[in-house]
């Protein structure tokens, strides 16, 4: 059977005959079990896609009921089951979804690139984006949950666009380019690279003045909307066109059928040609000491490991999520350390540092070189644009087996030109928000973490105790444990703690985590690495002001437990207002969604929010906010 859910969902036999599917509801169940095939789906997570805030008063019946009737239309019955855990869909041998074409299509066009036959990635890229209707993800709706999914996958075919337009810019088909780039800046006018695209195609068609113009009026936009200037690659490109193109970079290439047949033609040397292997990479940093526990995390990664097929046509790729100081990459080092001789050709690592000291985090043109640097010899930066380092990573990787660890990332758009094509590679990612978008994209597998259990986390804290031979009193081993709330980065702090001050006995360090007031004090290491609060002020630097507001909110009312409908009277905002900052406060982790529209705030993250509502004093939130 034929499956598309990238328009309006629509189902087919093999013949092309439809398979007429009217209800909405039942139509928005399927493109949710489609999106998720080969994976159950709890009834919870589905009664929140499909009603959000508006439950009905029997969610669990109208999922039966709208189950029911999609059981009922042959032959979709014999692919779809239903548990006590939820429900689920599997496709068979010759099924085709839609969203898994555009993605091998993808796949296939940047693989044509990669060797060079750009003519068949602009025809492969176009036929990948013809695999969207309009209106786009039509049957999907529109709930809080949802949301990030429709808006990773729209971000997804937005890049797809602009790897279209850049193929065919090097085809020297700027002229017709001309009308479509206007309008994809009109629509989408904070996407940087399409004025790029825009300016580089007026000045191949000899219109300069307007290409400077463009500038001008995109650098406008974004001063205006967020008073920011252009990224370095558009005012780079500005500054080319000044000059009049000394470089000739910016050149239209020359049509085939323009160069003499008899004329004497001299190879053309690939732009960016990778020079042959170096040596094995060995990136990963070091091992963490005293790794203790996380069998059933460890379990899941090797399952996921062995997955990796020769025959495959991608790369395996996992993504350890949790909330900040929940041993994200303490987990991914020791995994990757046990694994790394599966991987000939070395290891890499890039710590994209999304959270962390830095004010800013590195960009994937500084993170390719950082990995590529000891391996080939780079161009000079200013002369590559992000598409083209990631042809040249991808390039680099190509026919090799690494093992490679993305640590502290932000977002799925970010990781994604860092994930290789090569089907014999691992990719590791570290996060402290859902990266939800490369389960979709690249069928990533997602572990959430939580913190140890209570015997794992004393454990942790007194290996740490007895490397440094102090005596352990097992009742202040347990009360230091519990005021650290089992996290391991304020377990390892605390440990730091008791060493550093070896003549007193952990109960005083048991006593003085007692005190809520000044816990987060007492958790304070000598870097800030090693610092809770401000391992817990990076995420909260990333929240959105609504999302902010809310987590303060919460702090001032020493909230542990709470409904949305709750939150919303406490921060005096609509219901759905609270929903959607509560569930961004869950995508970053900083709290706990343990049942549908109920949270759980974590006392350490708790403490913290209190101490952030009383530095910053909340009114009630401005007329205008929705």
């Amino acid at each position: 059977m034929q499956f598309a859910i990238l328009g309006s969902l629509t189902v087919r036999f093999a013949n092309g005959d439809p398979l007429a599917i009217m209800r909405p509801r039942q139509r928005s169940i399927l493109c949710i079990l489609l999106l998720n095939s080969e994976c159950r789906v709890s009834k919870e997570y589905l009664a929140d896609a499909l009603w959000g805030t508006d439950l009905p008063s029997d969610p669990g019946g109208a999922l039966r009921s709208n189950f029911y009737g999609l059981r009922k239309a042959i032959p979709i019955k014999r692919r779809l089951y239903s548990g006590r855990d939820g429900y689920g869909l599997a496709l068979h041998e010759g099924d085709v979804l839609d969203m898994h074409r555009f993605q091998s299509l993808t796949q296939q066009a940047r693989a044509a690139q990669l060797l060079g036959d750009v003519d068949a990635a602009a025809r492969i890229f176009q036929r990948a984006l013809d695999t969207w209707g309009a209106p786009p993800l039509a049957d999907i709706p529109a709930t809080p949950i949802m949301q990030p999914v429709v808006s990773e996958l729209l971000e997804y075919r937005h890049a797809v666009q602009e790897e279209l337009v850049d193929a065919r810019l090097a085809l020297g088909r700027h002229h017709e380019l001309l009308p479509f780039l206007m309008s994809l800046t009109t629509a989408q006018p904070l996407r940087e690279r399409r004025w790029e695209q825009l300016m580089l195609a007026l000045y191949r068609c000899g219109r300069r003045a307007e290409a400077l113009d463009t500038f001008t009026r995109a650098r406008r936009l974004l001063v205006e909307a967020y008073g920011i200037d252009p990224g370095a690659p558009l005012q780079h490109l500005q500054q080319l066109i000044l000059a009049g193109d000394p470089m000739q970079s910016l050149a239209p290439p020359v049509p085939r059928q323009m160069l003499h047949a008899d004329a004497p033609r001299e190879p053309r040397p690939q732009r960016h040609e990778v020079p042959p292997q170096v040596g094995v990479p060995h990136q990963l940093p070091a091992e963490p000491k005293h790794f203790i526990g996380r069998e059933a995390e460890l379990k899941v990664l090797t399952d996921v490991a062995n997955e990796m097929s020769p025959v495959g046509s991608s790369p395996v790729v996992s993504v350890l999520c949790g909330p900040p100081g929940i041993g994200k990459t303490a987990l991914a080092l020791h995994f990757a350390h046990k694994i790394a001789d599966r991987f000939p050709d070395g290891q890499l690592y890039i710590d994209l540092g999304a959270f962390g000291p830095a004010t800013d985090s590195m960009s994937i043109q500084q993170a390719i070189r950082s990995v590529l640097a000891p391996l080939i010899s780079l161009p000079e930066p200013d002369n590559m644009t992000p598409a083209a380092y990631a042809n040249l990573y991808r390039t680099t990787i190509a026919q090799r087996q690494i093992l490679i660890l993305i640590d502290n990332a932000f977002d799925s758009a970010r990781v994604q030109p860092l994930i290789p094509a090569s089907p014999h590679c691992m990719v590791v990612i570290t996060s402290r928000r859902k990266l939800t978008g490369l389960v979709t994209s690249h069928g990533a597998h997602l572990t959430t973490l939580d913190v140890p259990s209570r015997a794992e986390a004393k454990a942790l804290l007194a290996s740490r105790l007895a490397a440094h031979d102090l005596d352990i009193d097992s009742a202040a081993l347990s009360e230091v444990t519990e005021a650290c709330a089992r996290l391991p980065l304020a377990l390892v702090i605390a440990a730091t703690r008791a060493v550093s001050r070896p003549l007193l006995p952990l109960r005083q360090l048991a006593e003085e985590l007692q005190c809520e007031q000044n816990r987060l004090n007492v958790l304070r290491g000598g870097r800030s690495s090693g610092d809770i609060r401000a391992a817990f002020s990076w995420s909260y630097k990333r929240l959105t002001s609504a999302e902010a507001r809310m987590f303060r909110v919460l702090g001032a009312h020493r909230v542990r437990d709470i409904t949305a409908a709750d939150a919303g009277r406490l921060a005096d905002v609509p219901t759905l207002a609270a929903m959607q900052a509560l569930t961004g406060l869950a995508y970053a982790h900083l709290i706990r969604e343990y049942a549908p529209k109920r949270y759980h705030f974590d006392d350490l993250v708790s403490t913290y929010a209190a101490e952030k509502a009383r530095e910053e004093d909340d009114g009630p939130p401005d007329s205008t906010t929705p």
